[in-house]
């Protein structure tokens, strides 16, 4: 058995393995008393850990042969074992700007106790400083730089790491999220792990380092180098590694691209998500004067004194509150804020391709609040001349709202054409007119952006969260920034070549080639059989939807369905007027209560006895007993006022009340369970005999309003738990949070059951009433496993289920039930029920469902279009990049360096040159088949009769 498992085969031999480790704890093969094999003279004693072969050398061989390797460990033989003998012990000394094992003529020692930082521990050396002529120029730091080393300080330094060792710890921090205490100790650790001879604490010293490593780095990377202004004359946002696929006007967009007709110019607006984090907190440690951060607004973070202005406008506003109950406040709420600098950080990013915009980020000191989200979603976009802009954010429709008025009081300002959307999976925890305006399904020129890509970044990063939260404001933001520019870059390689997301826009494009085929014909076979049958109705309906998506303001949703139905409150309001109207025409000083009043008391009796039923726990504790026995006092005084009511509206009812009550004790331990002996609540027989028609009638239309609002209810229950559910897996974290949440999910449970209860109750009575019609199509039985919420694969179902609803209404067959495509799941029936109703109600579904056909075909096509030209901008905006470093390094930016750095200036333009030039031929070449198969098919459909052409400006990219 144990050959089927390579990892396992060798435990029969562990003896073996053991073995080969303690026979090197000795000399092994090398342990004759022969002299050192490189010279023939003197005793071999010395052996290296980090050598291959463990070869035992003399003392002065082993120090000849490490003048390359001055940071290997070196062990001396005792006679007894092998002890840790440090090659700085046995006479090496590392001779700074000359070749390996040369000295210079005038060097200076540095100081005894120098340290060096390597990636395998911490090592006493040294070190000698040139005075030759060689480096008679150079500062004592520069010294270091040229041997590979990075001092710690600009003056005097006595510790350095070598840049294989900052640079290996990047890269641990930025995929492992390995923070620097740990790595540092683990150096420690390398160098001696007994803990009996513990080097010198430089903990500080390489924290500052590593800092300074990755701010070098990012600017270097960003050219400033080869700028005469160096460093200092870095622009806002400049060292950002930004989304090629992205529209960046005068490096991607064809020429005339700001005068492409409407219908094609939603190929050139830019899309973005925003979102809040409330996992990156930051604890108060430092201030900005002690820890000022080194590139903070020069990347991704904004720039701290514009953002502390603007902030201090608003000083006393307070957190937004969305339409739905499980607004960003929530997330807010949850965690507490007491001694922190920030709650979390707002961010925006491209939503489409998920990298994070040039400053689009920014601490959040109060929740998710108005003007935070407005500055870093404002500066985001500040480096942009886009004319148009469709932005994704999860409580969109509040933000949304006057952002151009509180853009009056800023210095930025947004494109004039600027449509918002709620993101793909946040959408249905919203109310539906809230889905109606800002579903990404039914955004013109949206594509299939899902807009959840934020959520997506969040994952990246949110890894450093806990080293971040306990750093200085400076060292959090150089450190995210950092973080942002590795998942901006891993993102830009995924496009094409990375595994994980390997060949990206390639595999959107075939997927969107596919669903375009099969949701266009959907929708061609529904648009034929309709013009068949109504063709002048059809051309109306286009009319409609195409006036909405040219300029939706002003003009009523064509996706809203009209409400055709009466609520409670609607029935309420129609019986006060009709008990107004009594009252006024009345003789009497004193009229007796209206029917509808005294039906709403017996609804409000009800729903008060089933909220006490379902939601009653154990009376365990004297609280708990008591608010049991305060709710129940107060149904029972309710059910007595209802009494004395129903003795005027039912009179024949009273005796049979009187001796049901009397043979019952329910009425003083249980009132929660008294009947109240409405209408609904005898036969047809018995109403006929003991109630008034007009009594029947009011409640059979309370009833039917009933049912349309739980129902809603309903929906809406399930949507907000789904989202709940969701939202605490990914950002909730403790135990304290973790039982609040847990609380929050139980009330939602018990609003899901109460509302399915309601709608029973409301359904069963008005089937007693009114008997079986068709009502029940709209109504129909609500069963506990019908209450599911929508996820993702939900959401998917749903389209297919509506899908073959209309196709089988088209054919003359309309189907008894709506199945997902999976053998083992349906969608319940609460999700896509519309109703038969009458007059024209099902000329209106059947029109809403004609548009999301509709939609459906052409957000596919969309889809199709975008990638096409996304492709094009990514192979564009790649050999824009190549050609700006062969320019830096043609151009000889910097005229004053010497002719080894204008070398150092010139190789690394190439380098970059050539990166990006593969860069884009691997882009063609990978993307080559997938484009073709694109043109013939947009070649192949039909736009008002002509062919859909891919793009609105023909460029040939290859």
């Amino acid at each position: 058995m144990l050959q089927d498992f390579p990892l396992l085969s060798w435990i029969p031999h562990r003896d073996e393995y053991l073995d080969g480790l303690l026979l090197l704890e000795g000399r092994g093969q090398y342990e004759s008393d022969s002299p050192c094999r490189t010279c023939k003279e003197r005793p071999a004693t010395i052996r290296c850990r980090d050598c291959a072969g463990f070869e035992l050398l003399c003392v002065e061989c082993s120090v000849a042969l490490h003048a390359r390797c001055p940071f290997h460990w070196t062990e001396a033989w005792n006679g007894t074992f092998f002890e840790r003998a440090p090659l700085s012990s046995l006479g090496l000394r590392i001779q700074l700007c000359h070749a390996p094992g040369m000295r210079c003529g005038s060097l200076s020692p540095a100081r005894d106790d120098f340290v060096v930082l390597h990636t395998n521990g911490i090592h006493k050396v040294k070190v000698d400083y040139c005075g030759c002529g060689l480096s008679t120029s150079l500062e004592r730091r520069q010294q270091f730089m040229r041997s590979g080393l990075w001092p710690a300080t600009v003056v005097d330094p006595q510790t350095a790491a070598t840049f294989s060792c900052l640079d290996t710890f990047q890269q641990l921090s930025l995929q492992g999220k390995l923070s620097g205490y740990d790595f540092y100790k683990s150096l420690e650790i390398l160098t001696d792990g007994s803990g009996l001879n513990i080097p010198p604490d430089r903990l500080t010293a390489f924290m500052t380092m590593a800092r300074e490593w990755r701010h070098i780095k990012m600017m270097k990377r960003a050219g400033r180098g080869h700028d005469p202004t160096g460093i200092a004359g870095t622009g806002a946002g400049e060292c950002a590694v930004t989304c090629p696929a992205c529209p960046i006007p005068e490096v991607n967009l064809p020429e005339g691209w700001d005068t492409a007709p409407p219908s094609r110019s939603w190929l050139y607006r830019l899309i973005v998500a925003v979102d809040a984090n409330f996992r990156l907190k930051s604890r108060l440690r430092s201030s900005s004067a002690k820890d000022p951060g080194l590139g903070t607004g020069t990347a991704y973070f904004v720039g701290d004194a514009e953002y502390e202005r603007h902030l201090d406008k608003f000083k006393d506003e307070d957190v937004m509150s969305g339409c739905s109950r499980f607004s960003a406040v929530s997330a807010a709420n949850l965690k507490s804020s007491k001694g922190l600098r920030a709650t979390g950080v707002g961010g925006v990013c491209c939503a489409r391709h998920g990298f994070w915009r040039p400053l689009g980020i920014a601490d959040l000191q109060k929740g998710e609040r108005y003007c935070n989200m407005d500055f870093v979603f404002l500066s985001s976009i500040s480096s942009t001349t886009v004319k148009s802009l469709l932005v994704s954010y999860d409580i969109a429709c509040q933000w949304s709202k006057n952002l151009k008025t509180r853009v009056a009081n800023t210095s930025f300002s947004i494109p004039e054409w600027i449509r918002f959307m709620v993101p793909k999976f946040h959408i249905f925890a919203h109310k539906e007119e809230c889905q109606d305006e800002y579903s990404p399904h039914k955004e013109y020129g949206a594509g299939q952006t899902d807009g959840e890509g934020v959520e997506r970044g969040w994952s990246d990063v949110n890894g450093a969260a806990p080293s971040t939260k306990e750093m200085g404001p400076g060292g959090r933001h150089d450190t995210l920034d950092d973080q942002c520019g590795q998942s901006n870059w891993r993102r830009f390689t995924g496009l094409c070549m990375c595994s994980i997301c390997a060949l990206l826009l390639r595999r959107r494009l075939q997927v969107a080639i596919e669903k375009s085929e099969e949701h266009g014909d959907i929708y061609a076979e529904f648009t034929e059989s309709l013009k068949s049958e109504h063709p002048e109705v059809l051309h109306e309906w286009e009319g409609t939807i195409e006036a909405w998506e040219a300029d939706p303001a002003g003009k009523e949703n064509p996706y809203r369905k009209p409400e055709t139905e009466l609520t409670v409150s609607d029935v309420r309001l129609e019986l006060a007027r009709d008990e107004h109207a009594a009252l006024s025409a009345a003789n009497d000083h004193v009229a007796e209560p209206a029917v509808g009043s005294f039906l709403l008391q017996g609804l409000r009796i009800e729903s008060m006895q089933l909220k006490l039923r379902l939601d009653r726990q154990s009376d365990t504790t004297a609280n708990q007993a008591t608010l049991l026995q305060d709710a129940r006092t107060s149904i029972l005084r309710q059910i007595r006022r209802f009494r004395a009511d129903q003795e005027l509206h039912m009179p024949f009812v009273a005796p049979l009340i009187d001796a049901a009550e009397s043979a019952s004790s329910l009425s003083t331990e249980q009132p929660e369970r008294i009947k109240l002996y409405l209408p609904s609540d005898f036969t047809a027989a018995q109403r006929e005999e003991l109630c008034l028609p007009a009594l029947i009638a009011t409640e059979a239309k309370l009833r039917h309003a009933g049912m349309s609002d739980a129902l809603e209810d309903v929906r809406h229950q399930l949507r907000f738990r789904t989202y709940v559910n969701t939202w605490k897996v990914k950002n909730v974290r403790g135990q304290r949070p973790n039982t609040r949440a847990r609380d929050m999910q139980a009330r939602i449970e018990d609003s899901v059951k109460r509302a399915a209860e309601t709608y029973r109750r409301h359904r069963a009575a008005y089937q007693g009433l009114s008997g079986n019609g068709a009502w029940q199509t709209r109504f129909q039985e609500l069963k506990d496993e019908h209450l599911v919420g929508l996820g993702e694969r939900m959401i998917n179902a749903i389209d297919l289920a509506d899908e073959q609803r209309v196709r089988e209404y088209v054919r003359g067959r309309h189907p008894g039930g709506a199945a997902s495509g999976e053998s083992s799941h349906t969608v319940p029936w609460l999700w896509y029920a519309h109703g038969q109703g009458e007059g024209g109600e099902m000329e209106i579904d059947l029109k809403i469902e004609w548009f999301k056909a509709r939609a459906r075909s052409r957000r596919w096509i969309e889809e199709v279009l975008l990638l096409y030209e996304e492709m094009r901008r990514v192979v564009v905006t790649c050999t824009w990049r190549s050609e700006q470093w062969t320019s830096r390094g043609a151009s000889g930016l910097r005229g004053d360096v010497s002719p080894h750095l204008h070398e150092g200036l010139m190789a690394y333009s190439c380098k970059q040159a050539t990166m990006f030039r593969a860069f884009s031929e691997q882009f063609v070449s990978s993307w080559q088949i997938v484009r073709a198969a694109a043109e013939t098919f947009l070649q192949s459909r039909q736009e008002d009769g002509r062919p859909l052409a891919p793009v609105h400006i023909n460029v040939d990219v290859e």
